[in-house]
């Protein structure tokens, strides 16, 4: 084997194996959350408190980090962060009680939040456009449903053995350390002239941090807080996240209108031929649907099925094999057919699975009934690799972290937003069933099974927003994996300088056609405001 080959393979497999152990900690808490909540003395109104200050760490600095990735270069930035995570793995593994695991939980989101967008970047940088990063991207997205089952299966076995659930951590940082060594010799550096230059935009980070943060927390209480989004402080802290984010926009406007460094730009979102918003609001809608529903699933399996968590592990193996299949087709096919036919063959799956989990006959065998849900699920899996792609595309170097960050918070703002939303949906159904039937318990599985079923048309309505958004807006991106004569996502044009860049062009145009006969070979791409000799 070629030596480039091998270098290719090992960039591959640490970026991407650090996307696994990311998801890993989240399919190891599903199952070792109650034993560890015994073993540390946590109330049961905590117990979710470890997901909850995870998500939130890692959601409101992604932006934060992917623009610094962008600044210090995405290698530094991987590397610290995948260190900083395997560090406070080894933290968690010895901690002593509650408070020290959150504590220490909330402090790995922080190196998740980290390396996930210089991950992006990385991949983006270090391969060109065509079928090797295609295959890059597709790798990165299977290695999410290989880390969410294999840390369900692992978390399961460890937690009910000798080693206890503090092998799980142990693991982690073990892995983590790996990654970190191997990357420290494979991962290529960003060279100057390939960073974004005009530092950081404190006040944007701060904004960013404290909207994002706030809606992330509010809508993850809302869904454990003991009378829901009535509880007093729940739209309170809803109301003060939409104004910051609201001034973060204007503020980010404000700056760059003056030509100061932004955290944001929002001249991202006018990117030609990127159809940013669009992908953005199509990964919201497929992640909501795709994280919500596999949520319910695992209820459905525990409290109707009455299936203990070993067996409800095992019955996501279908869902992961199924994810890891599709994210690797979807980049090897990304260079062969259109982006948005891609993506709106993922999301009928989207579509179909929480169409029959809605109807699901609880009787019936899994292989029958539950089965189909866990195959069909993963159509969301599609958008992972041609999204980022169709992103990065359109974008250099300078804030290929950033979009990255962007990308991931969609994700989570998706799920977060979604879960909240269907969460309580579902228990306002069950509640309105038990009033008209109190004979029954409120944990019944029949009372339980008319809030399941509405969770389900709520992911279904959420999935079919999504393709509707992708069938409108999506239209004419193209192949997006195919290499194009006019692609400078390697080249040394900055998001921040396209208007400049812009205007340098209009001039030189008027000039050279003094200069330039009728006939001449010489052809403006207008979209760069580059000039190609052809």
């Amino acid at each position: 084997m070629q030596s480039s080959t091998l270098k290719d393979i090992i960039v591959v497999l640490v970026v991407s194996g650090v996307t696994t152990l990311n998801v890993f900690l989240s399919g190891a808490l599903t199952v070792a959350l109650p034993t560890i909540g015994k073993d540390l003395n946590f109330r049961q109104a905590d117990l979710q408190w470890p997901v909850n200050v995870f998500a939130l760490s890692y959601g409101c600095l992604l932006l934060f980090f992917g623009r610094v990735g962008d600044i210090v270069g995405g290698r530094i930035m991987f590397i610290v962060g995948s260190a900083w995570f395997a560090a406070w793995s080894i933290a968690t593994a010895f901690a002593p009680n509650d408070k020290a695991f959150i504590i220490f939980i909330a402090l790995k989101g922080l190196g998740a939040a980290a390396n996930t967008p210089s991950g992006i970047g990385l991949l983006s940088s270090y391969f060109p456009p065509g079928p090797k990063r295609n295959k890059a991207f597709g790798a990165l997205g299977a290695g999410q449903p290989l880390g969410f089952i294999g840390g369900l299966i692992l978390g399961g076995i460890l937690t009910d053995s000798r080693a206890t659930w503090r092998a799980i951590f142990f693991i982690q940082a073990g892995l983590g350390f790996l990654f970190v060594a191997l990357g420290w010799l494979v991962l290529p550096k960003t060279q100057i002239e390939h960073r974004y230059t005009k530092g950081l935009d404190w006040g944007g980070a701060i904004l960013s941090m404290a909207g994002i943060g706030l809606l992330t927390y509010s809508l993850a209480d809302s869904t454990t807080a003991s009378k829901g989004w009535a509880t007093p402080h729940i739209p309170s802290l809803l109301s003060a996240s939409a104004i910051i984010i609201g001034v973060f926009i204007f503020y980010e406007r404000w700056r760059e209108a003056r030509d100061k460094s932004v955290l944001m730009p929002l001249s991202m979102w006018r990117q030609p031929g990127a159809k940013m918003g669009s992908v953005i609001t199509v990964v919201f809608l497929a992640w909501w649907s795709f994280n919500t529903l596999s949520y319910f699933a695992t209820l459905y399996y525990q409290q109707v099925n009455y299936l203990n968590p070993m067996q409800t592990s095992l019955r996501f193996i279908p869902m992961a094999l199924a994810g890891f299949s599709v994210n690797l087709i979807a980049g090897y096919m990304v260079n062969r057919l259109p982006g948005q036919g891609l993506i709106l063959a993922g999301l009928v799956g989207s579509v179909v699975a929480p169409i029959i989990f809605s109807t699901i006959n609880v009787d019936a065998s899994y292989w029958a009934s539950a089965f189909l849900v866990m195959i069909f699920i993963v159509g969301a899996d599609a958008v992972y690799p041609v999204g980022n792609l169709q992103i990065i595309s359109h974008f250099s170097e300078d804030s290929q972290s950033l979009a990255g960050g962007i990308f991931n918070v969609a994700t989570r703002l998706g799920t977060s937003l979604g879960l909240a939303i269907t969460s309580s949906i579902a228990t306002a159904t069950s509640e309105r069933y038990n009033k008209a039937h109190p004979e029954l318990a409120s944990d019944s599985p029949e009372v339980l099974m008319v809030g399941f079923r509405a969770a389900g048309w709520t992911c279904l309505a959420a999935a079919a927003l999504g393709f509707v958004v992708a069938a409108i807006g999506l239209r004419g991106i193209g192949v997006v994996g195919r290499i194009t004569k006019n692609d400078d996502s390697h080249g040394d044009l900055s998001l921040e300088n396209i208007k400049m860049n812009s205007r340098v062009s209009v001039r030189t145009i008027k000039t050279e056609s003094c200069r330039t006969a009728p006939d001449s070979s010489l052809t403006i791409d207008t979209t760069w405001g580059n000039q190609t000799d052809v």
